[in-house]
């Protein structure tokens, strides 16, 4: 499971550190290995690299008919690179994506059960206020049937 968030800098290099928590987490049951891409305009997406093969799976199954599948396709598996995590626990983001992201210095490390999302940390409080702003009565009628 990886899960919680941490806040973190990125180096002069655009080096990212893992924090302790997770970098041991990683290492004991993915290994050093992890593949990096891009989902939308607002963050980016770190797999294990055994968590990204189901992924890519599913992603090459997608209709090559459909023109919105075959951008979405072409966006996550074209900006799929992989990664290796040094004897620090660091990672080299890749430029073009965290151009494409605006990461600068102030990065949140989401994690999300099998995969983490990488944000700009003020784009990340954003995200969070705006969740806790959410309305219960609406989001119930959202969830439906869906309790935790």
């Amino acid at each position: 499971m990886i899960g919680g968030v941490s806040i973190v800098s990125l180096d002069s290099k655009g080096r990212l550190a893992i924090p302790a928590k997770h970098r041991e987490t990683l290492l004991s049951a993915f290994g050093h290995r992890l593949v990096i891409t891009l989902e939308s305009s607002e963050h980016l997406l770190l797999y294990p690299e055994a968590n990204w093969k189901p992924v890519e799976e599913r992603l090459l199954k997608l209709p090559a008919a459909n023109p919105a599948l075959k951008r979405y396709q072409r966006l996550m598996l074209g900006h799929a690179d992989l990664l290796e995590m040094d004897a620090a626990g660091r990672i080299l983001l890749p430029a073009r994506l965290r151009e494409l992201v605006k990461l600068d210095k102030e990065v949140a490390l989401v994690g999300m059960g099998n995969r983490f999302e990488l944000w700009d940390a003020a784009q990340w409080d954003e995200q969070t206020n705006a969740a806790l702003a959410l309305d219960p009565a609406e989001l119930a009628q959202h969830l439906g049937d869906f309790t935790l």
